[in-house]
């Protein structure tokens, strides 16, 4: 039985920058306590509302935000941490796959 599921595109995204953002700033804090992504409420709706990212307080309209990565996203990317995805190879354009 298969149970993996296939990202989109706009969370595979959004979970790659956390996970560059983690490799690269916050590795020695744990990933749902190191802010991963930096934007709008419009930007990671698709994280938000997937469960995957929640935001640190709540941003004032059209301003910017951090976000953590909630124990569903964390669970994704420590699977592409622990298959040796790191910060150069976000940079160099090799990204994890969206089948998770």
């Amino acid at each position: 039985m298969n149970d993996k599921m296939m990202l989109t595109k706009n969370v595979h995204a959004l979970l790659c920058e956390a996970l560059r953002r983690y490799t690269q700033f916050h590795k020695d804090k744990s990933l749902t306590n190191a802010w991963t992504g930096l934007g709008s409420k419009t930007t990671y709706a698709p994280a938000i509302n997937g469960g995957y990212m929640v935001f640190d307080g709540m941003p004032k309209p059209r301003c910017d935000g951090w976000l953590y990565l909630t124990d569903k996203g964390a669970e994704i990317v420590r699977q592409w941490i622990d298959a040796g995805f790191e910060f150069e190879q976000i940079e160099a354009g090799n990204l994890p796959p969206r089948e998770v």
